[in-house]
Formats: C-alpha cells, sequence, structure tokens
C-alpha cells in the first residue's frame, strides 16, 4: 500500500523516519559496519604491466563523458579522456592502442 504525502519535507530527519517506516531493513544492510570489505594487497609485476582503464558517467549528463587509463604498479594517469561516448568499444580500443603505441609498445 502507497500513501501519496502531499508535502514535501525538507528536513532530513523526518526523511530519514519515513524511509525507515517504508523499508526498515535496508538502513541495516547500508550501515558502514554492516559489511566489511575485505581489502588485499595490491601486487602487480611492474610498470606497464598491467593496466587499469573505466569510464566515469557522472559528467555524462552534462555532456563530458570521461575515461581514463591507469598504470597498476605506479598508480600513475596514463590517459583521462573526454569522449564523445565513453561505452563504445571502438572507442575504448582506440584510447588503448593509442596508449600503446605512446609507450613504445608493438601490435599487429
Amino acid at each position: 500500500m502507497h500513501i501519496c504525502v502531499l508535502i514535501q519535507p525538507r528536513h532530513r530527519d523526518f526523511v530519514e523516519s519515513e524511509m525507515r517506516l517504508q523499508e526498515p531493513g535496508g538502513f541495516e544492510l547500508r550501515e558502514p559496519h554492516a559489511k566489511k570489505v575485505q581489502r588485499v594487497a595490491l601486487v602487480s609485476l611492474g610498470p606497464h604491466h598491467e593496466w587499469s582503464g573505466d569510464g566515469h558517467d557522472k559528467l555524462t549528463a552534462i555532456g563530458f563523458p570521461v575515461w581514463g587509463m591507469r598504470d597498476k604498479w605506479s598508480g600513475k594517469w596514463l590517459g583521462i579522456w573526454v569522449i564523445p561516448n565513453n561505452r563504445l568499444k571502438v572507442t575504448i580500443a582506440y584510447l588503448y592502442l593509442l596508449l600503446v603505441h605512446e609507450f613504445g609498445g608493438r601490435y599487429s
């Protein structure tokens, strides 16, 4: 059963109490102490042995999809680009090959 509230609450405490009434178990699942993330040591064989790339979608709404590549061993940013679409495989493949060429790697 859904209840329509005609006033818009502006206080955080009121919103939180209403959310707890609607979904009491949700807060326990999201508590910072509810689940412990197991951290392990970051292991890499050396510079440029493994790269990590990812897109950032928060700025896509205003027209700035971002994609970047980072070296796992050093943590150095190898490149960050604003591109038309950070979900297109062709675009990501082009950026990857661009970095491979820039750092002296060979591909055929």
